[in-house]
C-alpha cells in the first residue's frame, strides 16, 4: 500500500487548482515549459488524482496516459474521469518498476522525482522516463527545490487545534518554515504532514544534490539537462500584492527541470 492512499481524498482537497500558489506560479512555470502540446502524446508519470493529465487533454494533448503508485489516488483520477471523460489512460505502477509503455512525446512528473531516496532509484526513475520518450523528445517536471533555505515543511493540519503560529502560512501558501540542519544525501525532509483521526501519515521527500540529479539523467542517456527558476506572474503581484509573495520569492519552493533524449 502506498503511503498516499490513507490521505488520498485530504490531499486532493490540498492541491485545489485554485490556490494562489497553483494560480500564479505552479501553472505558469509548468506550462511555460511545456509549451504548446496540442495533438502531442504525453506520460504522466506519478500523476496522484490526475490534476495535470486532465489539464493536458484540456490543452489540446492527444494520447495521455497517467500512471502512479496509489491505488486510492487513482481512484480518485478515476472518479473524476467517469464524471469528464477525457480518454486519460490510468495505470497503477511504481516508476522505478514500469517498464516502457509506448513512445511518447513528452513525459513529465509534477513532484515525483523527490520521492527517490537514493542516487540508485532515481537513476532507475530516470532510465523508465528515457525509455518511453521518442527520439530528440523531452522529459518536463516540477519538483520540490529542495536547496532552498530554510526548508519549506508543507503542514496540513485537519484538526482544530493548529498551533496559532502557523495560520499565516496555513491560509496564504500551505506552508511553514521549518530547519532541519545540514543536507545530507538521502535525507529524508517531511514536505507533508496529515493529521487524521486517529494518526498521523508524514510524506517524506529525500535530499539529492543537484549534482546527482544531473548524474541520473546524464547515465540514463539524456544529453542535455536544463533547471528553471519558478515563474511569477504578475497578475499574482497585482491581486496580493509584493509582500504576501515575499517568501516565496526569497525561499523558492519549486524548480523546473528540463530533458531532452
Amino acid at each position: 500500500m502506498s503511503v498516499y492512499d490513507p490521505i488520498a481524498k485530504q490531499y486532493q482537497e490540498s492541491r485545489h487548482p485554485n490556490t494562489a500558489f497553483a494560480l500564479y506560479i505552479e501553472e505558469p512555470t509548468y506550462f511555460n515549459m511545456l509549451g504548446d502540446i496540442t495533438g502531442k502524446s504525453i506520460l504522466d508519470l506519478g500523476c496522484g488524482e490526475g490534476i495535470y493529465a486532465r489539464n493536458f487533454k484540456k490543452k489540446g494533448a492527444g494520447r495521455v496516459v497517467a500512471v502512479d503508485i496509489s491505488e486510492g489516488m487513482l481512484t480518485l483520477a478515476k472518479e473524476q474521469e467517469a464524471k469528464e471523460p477525457l480518454g486519460i489512460e490510468y495505470i497503477l505502477s511504481d516508476m522505478q518498476e514500469l517498464g516502457q509503455v509506448g513512445s511518447f512525446d513528452v513525459v513529465t512528473a509534477a513532484y515525483s522525482l523527490n520521492h527517490a531516496q537514493t542516487k540508485e532509484q532515481l537513476l532507475a526513475m530516470c532510465r523508465t522516463i528515457y525509455d518511453n520518450l521518442k527520439p530528440e523528445c523531452r522529459f518536463v517536471a516540477i519538483n520540490n527545490n529542495l536547496d532552498r533555505a530554510p526548508e519549506s515543511l508543507i503542514y496540513i493540519n485537519n484538526n482544530l487545534d493548529r498551533p496559532p503560529e502557523s495560520y499565516r502560512f496555513l491560509e496564504e501558501y500551505g506552508y511553514e518554515e521549518s530547519i532541519s540542519g545540514s543536507k545530507e544525501e538521502g535525507k529524508p525532509l517531511p514536505s507533508l504532514i496529515y493529521q487524521l483521526e486517529d494518526k498521523t501519515v508524514v510524506i517524506e521527500d529525500y535530499y539529492l544534490s543537484k549534482a546527482t540529479y544531473e548524474w541520473a539523467f546524464l547515465e540514463a542517456g539524456f544529453k542535455e539537462i536544463r533547471w528553471h527558476e519558478q515563474t511569477l506572474l504578475e497578475a499574482g503581484i497585482r491581486e496580493f500584492g509584493e509582500e504576501f509573495w515575499q517568501d516565496y520569492v526569497k525561499y523558492p519552493n519549486m524548480v523546473g527541470i528540463e530533458c531532452w533524449k
